[in-house]
């Protein structure tokens, strides 16, 4: 049962870092505060630059995407900052359903839990990379520049629109961009592979729903057999009231993850192309890679979703429905109506799904198209 007892485990260890805890206490809410705090203040301070530096499109296309991903990175902050109550109580409910399961269908569950960890590494280290390569880029320009100059010279990893020489100001201002730098990661890698291993659960659910009305018996009549309709009926009940709970807690970060994703790969395949031969463009790929797998996570999940749902009413038909009694059968119609409305991730109009995934990879060629005409329009 320790597949069970752990699930999620992995995600939280690192939203620690940002003061999330299950247990509330003194020291986490001033830490989770404080998080919330820095994020908002490097968002309205990226805000500034780009207002500042509006009519010069090459150093606002610099700051829109830290700019993007710190917004996203409160969107799903929001979940623990806001609702925590909400987030936690899912989590018990996904462990109480798995608890009802039985030892082979539990093997399912714990190939998840592992696969899911390691996703988490893996996620956090490419993305940790990511960050830490705009801390040395910032470090080691800054030494550059104070070599060729004669004179101290500071550099953030980040653009900011007040004057941050001073050492003072220099330190606060390096420590705060880390921090943000950090918790955007930690936030972001937790919450997506959170999403990602609750959405599997799901499936599974749905698979495991599917198998039990096919291994259901129509064609006795007793209270044994009407026992185990009433469970499959009832299993299937609950995994939709957990859909639910789900596909609500997640809305505003779908909304926010897909509508600002696009914005971003379009900014980033500009400056890919701007960059071309310099060294920046490992940076710029790697941020991009980040940014598509997070898409990737959320339009692959909510369509497995969608379809695995909609696959409950197919295996309740291929049953020997048809030799049931008159009262399992309008039972069984009952159920299929129900099984018949897929479950949807969305946000507003924003709907997780491959095809979504499609169209913003595809709108993102176009619009590096049209940003480079008008670059093109501005030197002539």
């Amino acid at each position: 049962m320790s597949c069970v007892e752990d699930f999620l485990d992995a995600q939280m260890w690192y939203l620690r870092y940002c003061g999330v805890f299950r247990d509330k206490s003194t020291l986490g809410g001033m830490r989770l505060s404080v998080c919330m705090g820095v994020l908002v203040v490097f968002m309205v301070l990226q805000s500034i630059y780009i207002f500042q530096h509006v009519n010069h499109f090459a150093m606002i296309c610099d700051a829109i995407p830290t700019l993007v991903v710190c917004m996203v990175a409160i969107s799903k902050f929001y979940i623990f900052v806001f609702r925590p109550a909400a987030m936690f109580a899912l989590i018990d409910s996904f462990k109480a359903l798995q608890r009802r399961a039985t030892a082979e269908e539990l093997v399912l569950f714990r190939r998840s839990g592992k696969f899911h960890a390691k996703l988490t590494k893996i996620y956090m280290t490419s993305a940790l990379i990511v960050g830490w390569f705009y801390i040395l880029s910032a470090v080691v320009t800054s030494i550059g520049r104070s070599l060729a100059e004669g004179r101290v010279q500071f550099v953030a990893p980040m653009a900011f629109p007040h004057n941050y020489q001073h050492p003072a100001m220099f330190a606060l201002t390096f420590l705060l961009n880390c921090d943000s730098i950090h918790m955007s990661i930690f936030i972001s890698g937790s919450v997506d592979t959170c999403f990602s291993e609750l959405a599997t659960s799901v499936t599974i659910h749905f698979r495991l729903i599917q198998r039990r009305f096919q291994a259901v018996d129509f064609t006795g009549a007793g209270a044994a057999h009407d026992d185990e309709l009433e469970t499959v009926v009832a299993y299937h009940k609950d995994v939709l009231q957990l859909c639910l709970a789900m596909t609500n807690l997640f809305q505003y970060t779908v909304f926010y993850l897909l509508l600002l994703d696009s914005v971003l790969l379009c900014v980033i395949g500009y400056q890919f192309v701007i960059f071309m031969n310099t060294p920046r463009v490992l940076m710029l790929a790697s941020m991009a890679f980040v940014m598509v797998l997070q898409a990737v996570i959320y339009c692959y999940h909510g369509s497995m979703m969608y379809d695995e749902s909609l696959k409950v009413a197919d295996a309740i038909y291929q049953s020997n429905w048809y030799e049931a009694r008159p009262a399992v059968q309008k039972r069984l119609r009952l159920c299929m109506m129900r099984a018949q409305k897929p479950i949807v991730t969305k946000g507003g109009f924003m709907k997780a799904t491959l095809p979504t995934l499609k169209k913003i990879l595809n709108s993102t060629g176009s619009y590096i198209t049209m940003l480079l005409s008008l670059e093109t329009e501005q030197q002539q």
